[in-house]
Formats: C-alpha cells, structure tokens, sequence
C-alpha cells in the first residue's frame, strides 16, 4: 500500500502547465497537470493507452479529435489514447487536472516531470 497526497502534486505552472508524476510502473502512469489561466496543453496522442482525466479544479475545454468538450470540477473524462487530445484552460483560475494513463506509454519521456 502506498498514500500520496494530491495537494503535494499541486504545483503553480512558472509557464503554462506544470506536470507532475505521482505514481509509475510497467502498467499505470498517474500525474496531476497544472494549466495556467488561458493557456493550453498542446494537441498530443497516447498511443494505445486508456487515459481518465479527473477536473479537480477550474474549468476547461478538452478538444477530442477536434470537437470540443466542457469541463469543470467534478467532471471525469475518459479517451482512448489514440483520440487527438488538446486542453485550454477557460476559467477563472487554474485548471487542475489528475490523469491516468493506463498501460503507460513505451517512452519513458512521458513519466518525468515536465514545465511546458
């Protein structure tokens, strides 16, 4: 058994988005993403993974294969990691995002940290 606290992963983009891991291993990759106010997360694939996306805070816009999708808090989307994805932050404040990806991409770029 293993005890994260979410809050710790809560990290103030210093750009647009701020990405931090939270959990990996062979078949999970769990990270929160962090989006400044009016910024995005650019258009990207996950392979052949399952990705749950979890609005903890804000609201947003996910752009799946280019039709967008509201979100805010509370919502939980689920996409196939082939899905054209892209998020836009529209709200008021940060939007804050738990993802989980699931098996984890080959590349183990996508496991680290990341300040976009």
């Amino acid at each position: 058994m293993e005890k994260f606290n979410i809050e710790d992963y809560i990290i103030a983009p210093e750009e647009s988005v701020s990405k931090r891991v939270i959990y990996k291993d062979d078949n999970i990759l769990a990270f929160m993403l962090n989006i400044s106010l009016g910024k995005s997360l650019p258009e990207h694939t996950h392979f052949d993974s399952t990705l749950l996306i979890q609005v903890l805070e804000g609201k947003g816009i996910i752009n799946i294969a280019g039709s967008p999708v509201k979100v805010e808090k509370n919502h939980l989307i689920k996409l196939t990691g082939q899905e054209e994805m892209s998020v836009d932050n529209i709200g008021e404040e940060d939007l804050i995002l738990y993802v989980s990806i699931s098996p984890r991409p080959p590349s183990d770029r996508y496991g680290k940290d990341a300040d976009l």
